[in-house]
């Protein structure tokens, strides 16, 4: 009975240092199901909100761009301008709102 357990502990010791890097190397690239980080989802939908290309904007005109697009960017522009703390992404802000 000893032999198997200590057959047993050992193999998960061997195990454990291969177990503990594939964890750490999935934490550090968190992918969807698709292989997307949820944080490149989360920029992309930012962006897309500040150029007011979002899918509830563009609803009513589809397939035509919708005439008030440059109006809805600068309203959103600057209320991220003058609220700093609502940007998660400055980088996306800057890009956008400088333009």
């Amino acid at each position: 009975m000893k032999r198997p357990l200590a057959l047993c502990l050992l193999s998960l010791a061997a195990a454990l240092p291969a177990l503990t890097s594939l964890c750490a190397h999935a934490a550090d690239n968190p992918a969807g199901r698709h292989g997307v980080a949820p944080i490149q989802v989360k920029a992309q939908l930012y962006h897309a909100w500040l150029t007011g290309t979002t899918a509830a904007d563009e609803k009513n005109s589809y397939p035509f761009a919708p005439s008030d697009r440059a109006e809805v960017s600068a309203s959103r522009c600057g209320y991220v301008l003058g609220h700093p703390g609502a940007s998660e992404f400055p980088a996306i802000t800057r890009s956008v709102c400088t333009q």
